[in-house]
């Protein structure tokens, strides 16, 4: 297998939503999506490297089996081994404006922005 197979098939509708939010609210500056970061082919959905921190949106029909959870998991630790902070969110397709306003608000939380700002 290919590590071109192993990369991330496509771009989720939620994922779509979650970045135009964030856009919205000025919370891009500095931030990357869908850039392979090394560690068993992982793709973070957006990260900040400056703030090193990273946000996965976690479909709940996939995210859900006890191998993807595993595989998660050791992702999540090796990437707070290398100093990243992470964050996961799981939602159920397809993302309600009620569960995009509950995930800004979790993001931004994640990332210190107040809602003053």
């Amino acid at each position: 297998m290919s590590y071109k197979n192993r990369m991330h098939p496509k771009v989720s509708n939620a994922e779509m939503a979650v970045f135009k939010a964030l856009s919205a609210q000025g919370l891009t500056s500095g931030m990357v999506t869908q850039q392979p970061i090394v560690l068993k082919s992982t793709i973070p959905d957006f990260c900040w490297l400056s703030k090193r921190k990273i946000v996965f949106l976690d479909g709940v029909p996939v995210h859900t089996k006890d191998r993807a959870q595993q595989r998660d998991a050791e992702i999540d630790e090796l990437l707070e081994l290398q100093g990243w902070e992470v964050l996961r969110i799981p939602y159920d397709p397809p993302l309600t404006e009620k569960a995009l306003q509950e995930i800004m608000a979790t993001i931004r939380e994640f990332l210190g922005v107040n809602d003053d700002e």
